[in-house]
């Protein structure tokens, strides 16, 4: 299963380098990039459960980003 987001956010530069360090360190593989200027957020999981968990952690580490700035 896939999911992508892309986000258009006046700090999306700022995000996509604060985002970028976690890429590797996740459970389910997930690609981030920043592409014309909007953060894109690729997630892949075996099953739907792995693949809401994932989506609802990025989606929380967005929000305390985003909090912050």
């Amino acid at each position: 299963m896939e999911a992508e987001f892309v986000f258009e956010l006046e700090d999306a530069e700022i995000l996509y380098r604060a985002l970028k360090v976690e890429e590797k360190n996740t459970l389910t593989p997930t690609k981030i990039d920043l592409v014309d200027g909007k953060l894109v957020i690729r997630i892949w999981a075996e099953d739907l459960a792995e693949l809401r968990a994932s989506i609802n952690a990025w989606l929380r580490t967005i929000k305390a980003c985003l909090d912050v700035l």
